[in-house]
Order: C-alpha cells, then sequence, then structure tokens
C-alpha cells in the first residue's frame, strides 16, 4: 500500500540477519560489476602503468652491490651487479608483468663499462644515485674512436629508465686529461643503439664526460621531464687555464658534452632542462646502414628550456655512400639562455657519397643573450684557431674561411614565430654550396635583433633560396657566392 506507516515516524526500520545478508550480497554484486565495467572501459588496463616502476622490484643492492665506493674494484663488482640484476629482471618479465630492477633513495653506487643486450620489459628505477668510475685507467681504451658508457643497451625493447634519482659522469677529470694529453676515450653516460619503445623520464644526469644521452637508431623513444646539467663553470675555469677561451669566454676546444643525441624514428623529446657547452639536442643522421629507419625522421623536440648549448642542432650530417638523412623534425616552445648557438644546422666535410636535411621546423623559439650566433645553418665549424687544414672557421665571417658542402642537399628549413634579442655578434650565418643550393627557406616572423652586435646587424647568407614575411627583421638578403671578404 501507498499509505504511511501509522507507527510513530523516525522509528528504525529493523532488518533481520537473513535480510541483511542479502543486501550486503547484493552491494558486493552491484560494486563488483561496476568494478568490471571500469576494467572494460578503460583502454589501459589500471595497473599497467604503476606496474613498470613497482612490481616485482630486484634490489640491485641484494646482487652484491657495494655502495659508496669509488674505486675499480667496487665498480666492477657493481657493473656486474646490475648486469645480473638486469638478465634475472629479462629472464621473467613479460609484456603483461614488466620487472624492475631499483636503485633505492639511500643508495650510491659506482660503476664502469656495463653492458647488456637483448633485454626487453624491464624497468630501471633509479631513485639513488649511479656514478661513473674516477679511475680512468679502468676504462676500456675503445678502437677507432669508439667510446665506452657507463650503462649501454643495445638491441632491446619496452625499457624505461625512470627514477628521482642522479646519474654522474664526473666528467671533470677526464676534461682535464683529455686536453692534457689529447687521448680521448671517455665515456657517455648512457648509450643505446638499435632499441624499439623505450622511455626516459623524470632521472637528472650530470656531468657526462662525453655524451649524457647518445641513443641512435631508435624506434618509438620518448624522454621527458629530465634534467641535463653540466658544470659550465668548472669547464670554463678548466679551459681557460689553457687558453682555450675567446675574448667572450666561449669554447674553442670542443668537449663534446652533448644533452641528448638520437638517431631512428618516432622520438618525442619533451620538458626537458639542460645546461651545457656543446649541442643541447643533436639529431644525428641515419643511412641504409641503420635497422630501424634510413632515416632520421619524425621526431619532435618541445617544451625545453636551455642554457648555454650550442643549440637545437641538426647534425652534423656529413656526405655518406649509403645515403645519410634527417628529414621531418620539429623543434617548438624552446626558450634559450644565453646560447652559443641556438638554432643549428650542419653539415660535415666529406668527399663520397651524399646527404639529406629537409622538412625541418623551428617554431615559438625565444632566445636570450646569444653569445655567438644565434643560428647558424652551413657547415660545421670546426676548424680551431691556430689549426692546420681547410675547415670551417670558428671566426667565420671575421676570418673568411668556410668551405660548404655541396654533397649534403639542405631543403624546407621554415623558422616560424622566432625571436632572438641581446645577441653579441651578428643575427646569423646562413651558408650553402653554389653547386647544390639550399631552397625552400622560410622565415616567418623572425625577430632577431639585438643594439649590441660587434660584427654586424645583418645575415650573412649565401646560396639560399629564401622567403621572409610577417614581421621578420632583419629580412636576410641571400646571393651567390663571392670570393670576396665579408669586409670588403
Amino acid at each position: 500500500s501507498m499509505m504511511p506507516h501509522k507507527h510513530t515516524p523516525h522509528t528504525p526500520h529493523t532488518l533481520s540477519l537473513k535480510q541483511l545478508g542479502l543486501e550486503m550480497t547484493t552491494c558486493r554484486c552491484i560494486l563488483a560489476l561496476a568494478l568490471l565495467l571500469l576494467l572494460l572501459s578503460t583502454e589501459t588496463p589500471l595497473c599497467a602503468a604503476s606496474s613498470m616502476h613497482y612490481s616485482p622490484l630486484l634490489a640491485l643492492r641484494s646482487f652484491g652491490a657495494v655502495p659508496g665506493k669509488d674505486n675499480a674494484a667496487a665498480a666492477r663488482a657493481n657493473s656486474a651487479a646490475l648486469i645480473s640484476a638486469l638478465l634475472q629482471a629479462n629472464s621473467s618479465a613479460t609484456s603483461a608483468a614488466p620487472v624492475t630492477v631499483e636503485i633505492s633513495t639511500d643508495e650510491t653506487y659506482y660503476l664502469l663499462y656495463t653492458n647488456v643486450s637483448d633485454i626487453h620489459y624491464v624497468t630501471l628505477l633509479v631513485n639513488g644515485n649511479l656514478l661513473a668510475c674516477s679511475d680512468r685507467a679502468a676504462w676500456p681504451q675503445q678502437p677507432n674512436n669508439q667510446h665506452p658508457a657507463m650503462l649501454y643497451f643495445e638491441d632491446s625493447s619496452n625499457l624505461l629508465l625512470t627514477g628521482d634519482g642522479v646519474m654522474d659522469g664526473q666528467g671533470y677529470g677526464w676534461w682535464w686529461d683529455t686536453i692534457l694529453t689529447g687521448a680521448d676515450f671517455r665515456p657517455n653516460l648512457v648509450d643505446m643503439q638499435r632499441c624499439v619503445n623505450i622511455e626516459i623520464s623524470d632521472l637528472t644526469f650530470r656531468n657526462a664526460p662525453q655524451y649524457h644521452l647518445n641513443l641512435r637508431d631508435m624506434a618509438t623513444l620518448h624522454v621527458h621531464h629530465v634534467t641535463i646539467f653540466v658544470n659550465v663553470d668548472k669547464q670554463r675555469e678548466l679551459l681557460a687555464t689553457y687558453h682555450l677561451l675567446d675574448e667572450r669566454g666561449i669554447p674553442t676546444f670542443p668537449l663534446n658534452t652533448d644533452g641528448i643525441d638520437p638517431s631512428g624514428r618516432d622520438v618525442l623529446i619533451e620538458h626537458v632542462n639542460i645546461q651545457n657547452f656543446d649541442d643541447a639536442v643533436a639529431v644525428k643522421p641515419c643511412n641504409q646502414g641503420c635497422v630501424h629507419s634510413s632515416c632520421s625522421q619524425n621526431m619532435t623536440i618541445r617544451h625545453a628550456n636551455v642554457t648555454y648549448g650550442v643549440g637545437m642542432t641538426i647534425g652534423s650530417v656529413p656526405p655518406n655512400t649509403q645515403h645519410n638523412c634527417v628529414r621531418n623534425i620539429t623543434f617548438q616552445d624552446i626558450h634559450f639562455r644565453r646560447p652559443i648557438k641556438a638554432i643549428y644546422v650542419k653539415s660535415n666535410p666529406g668527399t663520397a657519397g651524399d646527404g639529406l636535411i629537409e622538412n625541418i621546423l623551428y617554431e615559438n623559439i625565444y632566445a636570450e643573450d646569444s653569445l655567438w650566433y644565434f643560428l647558424w645553418i652551413g657547415p660545421q665549424q670546426q676548424k680551431q684557431p691556430h689549426e692546420v687544414g681547410n675547415g670551417c672557421s670558428f671566426l667565420y665571417p671575421v676570418v673568411d674561411r668556410c668551405p660548404t658542402q655541396p654533397r649534403v642537399t639542405m631543403r624546407n628549413i621554415v623558422l616560424r614565430n622566432v625571436t632572438a634579442v641581446g645577441g653579441i655578434t651578428m643575427p646569423g650565418v646562413l651558408l650553402c654550396n653554389a653547386t647544390n643550393p639550399c631552397t625552400g627557406f622560410r622565415f616567418e616572423d623572425v625577430s632577431n635583433q639585438s643594439e649590441r652586435y660587434l660584427v654586424s646587424d645583418q645575415y650573412v647568407c649565401e646560396n639560399v633560396q629564401l622567403e621572409s614575411s610577417g614581421n621578420t627583421l632583419p629580412k636576410p638578403t641571400c646571393a651567390a657566392s663571392s670570393s670576396s671578404s665579408f669586409f670588403d
């Protein structure tokens, strides 16, 4: 009946134990059904994101690692322990159940060359510290200018390197030794070759003896929320001791402490902070000898802050008999502070084969107080002062010597919404070959001005087909090459 009850209002309604049991069973069924529907409607299982990080865990210390000792014996033991941990993780890891090797927050381990291959569905979780052993005599001297690495992965897939810890190369001693002896077998910090589906996130990489992240012949790579830090004050102090800084404090001796050097295909690098004295990100070419792509292509580098550095870079790209290639690369939303170079596209010498650089976009770029050239598109400046040879002078165009490269084609390079303020030398250089000029260049709203240019307030621009539009100042005036000096 719909008539109200005649008992006193607010009298509690009493359930029998049987009724209570039925209602609780019904609630459990409803909750279980709701959870099942939620899981079925989610593209990725709820446990997938966290399982890469936390389950199951293998602690490095349980494999015989020796914490806190910077000597060759401890470093060898630690490298062996890390290799054993990664191999054990690999033996049971699957796509549904990745396995994690952990360095916990309170742990510090020194390593030598740590080389693994054929590793899949493994996470290296670094919440503590991994440092390169400072005993340089204990490191291998590789032939043919090949460099070892503190961490080296090859022919692997579905790897995650993450954590809130630090990987430190202790580079200062290496830099000093290289300048003093001329011998250069400095290790990279992290090296990956021919790897697929790789993610590197959240870590800090510091003071690599050479490159920080050397990531070659990759397919599907995501690097994000990492910090790369080089103590440039220490580098400057060291270089000044040997008179290897010019009057503006710019290194004339390359220490090659690059930030991130990728090659391959399908790469996203985002939300990174980089301070160094060399390329911040340098996209390297691939060719027919690469496994995953015959061209480095389809890459986006975005949301980055760069202090000093020698640019968001393409190259260098030398000619190659297997056709070196870089295409479809976007640099977007980049903020430079006191860059040595900011926008940098460079070919390299060579007399055999060919190369291609095409479809490159720099968009939403801001640079303040460029120390050298905000923009350089042309041959790599690699001829040191007082050095013999025919390379492009570090002092070009003051020293009018910069041979161009006819074997590497450059086309379709676009700068859009680009602002540079406070530069010191000049707006920049665009220098291509008379027999193979650059084509399809566009400047759209490119403002590159300063009140304190010391060399010129105009670009050097030779053998480039370029259109400018919008608020582009100064507008490049490109001409055929001339044997006359820049100052004639």
